[in-house]
């Protein structure tokens, strides 16, 4: 796993506070690089300005020295009685100047203007050494001529000397800057690097960010729009990656469950199209059932009013019953189908009320998500405020991510009225059903009432047949057993309608079931 990678999986607390502790780091190098050279600058430049003071003390001494000494051989030939005086104190000025010159040696070791300094004042003391109490005026004036040259020589070096410790105080002023201008250039250097930094970890993180957060603002927005089929592919574990990945589950199972959904509405429709078509049948046995029982009574009238044809007459109703017997047996076998039929069409309701359900349960997940994202944002918009002038851009994304959270929690509300709509439709399914089941069983109860009124009448045709009074009689119950056939056939032919309206108000709520689930993409 490279560092992209790996800062990917770190927090949103600490992506942001790593901007702020490299900005810190780097602060702390340039104050420390800045104190580091500012202490170095000041000491060195103290040891200059010691090393230049006394530089400059030491040719101050030698000019001033040089000018007593030289005054004081004019004294002592001018002034006899203060000649010791005057002879002592050139003594001290000679060892003043030789000590300067030995000081500006040390400082400056071999300059020029140090070592010509040093010799013409052995040229001076070695003029000053020679005797010349016997001299002639003429000796007497070329040694003053001498001397003079010598002193112009010493004035010219003390010159030449101060020259040297200007422009040395000048060189002391450039050094102090080109030193100043590189420390400048080095803590500039060591700033823009930190700050660089800074800047390049802070635009990382707010590109990674908002990377992960368009992911998951894409898929919720297909989500808000029924669109189950796209992916944030996000695999960070910070606080995003997992809200990213928990979303990409929720749709996942959401999308298995709409699927389910899918297939159990069609099933539903289906079976309201059996059910449908059984109560049809249903209808037309209990139609052709009264019919018969119309042609059983016509026959009894027929047997009361004219004993004589008797046997013809109980032999046409015998008839007539057997295709009864053969019609509530056929009435009777589609009432039990049309039980199980129900009973299926039961279960699959059920199936969808449970995924109805589920679908509830996924939104609530949903749900709590889009209130973990929003607590998220605002963390990060806390965070970002506490990173300064570094997290405003930062703040920008949080409040996107608080926006989505918005977005993602209007989108869960309505797809939660859209699953209580399907559990409300699949209830009342249910309760039809149950409607639907309760009918069938009554006819099915009918129709055995049917068979055993045939099977009555047909005990009584075979004993109308073995004797006229019986058959009388028989004839009577036969009638009053037929009315209450009818009644019952009118009766079967009710239920039937209830049926058949039961069985197209289920197939209009798996209609709006398919609807619904027609409405999302997976």
């Amino acid at each position: 796993m490279g560092i992209g990678g790996f800062f990917d999986d770190r927090s949103l607390r600490t992506k942001i506070g790593s901007a702020a502790v490299v900005a810190s780091a780097a602060g702390l190098l340039v104050g420390g690089v800045a104190m580091s050279t500012i202490v170095g600058l000041n000491d060195h430049a103290e040891q200059e300005l010691r090393r230049t003071t006394l530089i400059d003390k030491s040719v101050g001494s030698f000019g001033r020295s040089l000018e007593s000494y030289i005054g004081g051989t004019s004294s002592s030939q001018l002034y006899p009685s203060i000649a010791d005086a005057v002879l002592a104190g050139m003594e001290q000025n000679k060892k003043d100047i030789q000590a300067a010159l030995q000081t500006l040696a040390t400082a400056l070791p071999g300059d020029p203007a140090v070592a010509a300094a040093q010799q013409d004042w052995a040229k001076f003391l070695k003029f000053m050494a020679v005797d010349r109490s016997g001299f002639s005026p003429t000796e007497l004036g070329t040694a003053f001529e001498e001397f003079n040259t010598l002193h112009n020589a010493l004035t010219q070096d003390q010159t030449a000397l101060q020259q040297r410790v200007e422009a040395l105080i000048e060189q002391r002023i450039e050094d102090s800057q080109t030193s100043a201008r590189e420390a400048m250039y080095l803590i500039g250097g060591l700033l823009a690097g930190g700050i660089g930094l800074s800047l390049l970890i802070g635009f990382q993180t707010a590109a990674r960010v908002r990377r992960t957060v368009g992911a998951v603002s894409h898929v919720a927005e297909g989500l808000a729009e029924g669109d189950l089929t796209r992916s944030s592919g996000v695999t960070s574990t910070d606080e995003i990656g997992r809200m990213a990945t928990a979303l990409d589950k929720a749709v996942g199972r959401l999308r298995v469950d709409i699927v389910q959904l899918a297939g159990n509405a069609g099933t539903l429709q289906g079976a309201a199209g059996q059910l449908t078509s059984v109560s049809g049948a249903v209808d037309a046995a209990a139609t052709e059932a009264s019919n018969q029982a119309g042609v059983v009574s016509a026959a009894a009238d027929v047997v009361s009013n004219n004993l004589q044809i008797v046997s013809a007459g109980s032999q046409e109703m015998g008839s007539a019953i057997r295709d009864i017997s053969v019609s509530t047996a056929e009435a009777t076998q589609v009432a039990a189908q049309a039980v199980q039929v129900a009973a299926q069409t039961n279960a699959m309701v059920g199936r969808l009320g449970d995924s109805s359900a589920e679908i509830a349960t996924v939104v609530k997940v949903i749900t709590a998500i889009a209130e973990q994202t929003n607590l998220l944002a605002l963390n990060a918009t806390i965070e970002a405020a506490r990173a300064g002038e570094l997290g405003k851009g930062f703040a920008v994304v949080a409040g996107e991510v608080k926006d989505l959270a918005q977005e993602t929690a209007k989108a869960t509300e309505d797809i939660s009225r859209r699953v209580q709509t399907i559990q409300a439709d699949t209830s009342g399914a249910v309760l039809a059903i149950g409607e639907i089941s309760e009918i069938i069983e009554r006819i099915n109860g009918l129709q055995l009432t049917i068979a055993s009124a045939v099977e009555e009448q047909t005990a009584t045709t075979q004993e109308m047949n073995r004797t006229l009074t019986e058959a009388a009689s028989g004839a009577g119950d036969i009638a009053t057993t037929i009315t209450g056939v009818s009644a019952a056939t009118r009766r079967t032919t009710t239920s039937v309608n209830e049926t058949r309206q039961a069985a197209q108000e289920l197939t209009a709520t798996a209609g709006q079931l398919q609807t619904l689930v027609s409405r999302f993409r997976y």
